[in-house]
């Protein structure tokens, strides 16, 4: 099962292969057969982070786009990101 910070291979609405970080817990994906992904996106050309965005060592994940997507379509568990918690990411910093 995923956990939040797994990176996958999935297949998403065009049903071409994307690279996703997983945001919801393995419980979330049993009780309603879905998982709430970030996709990967192209980091800005200045190299300056978004905030609502999370950098990984070999990528960047969109927070601001994320969607909902069948728990199947998760294919191949690429990489995670072991720094993330659950929601911790989500809330803003104090």
């Amino acid at each position: 099962m995923s956990e939040p910070g797994d990176i996958y291979l999935a297949e998403l609405n065009d049903e071409q292969r994307h690279r996703v970080m997983v945001a919801s817990s393995s419980r979330f994906a049993q009780l309603s057969g879905r998982v709430l992904v970030a996709p990967e996106i192209v980091a800005p050309p200045d190299g300056v982070p978004f905030p609502w965005r999370i950098e990984t060592e070999d990528g960047a994940f969109a927070v601001d786009l994320m969607l909902t997507i069948p728990a199947e379509r998760l294919l191949e568990r690429t990489g995670a990101r072991t720094r993330l918690r659950r929601a911790a990411w989500l809330a803003p910093s104090i």
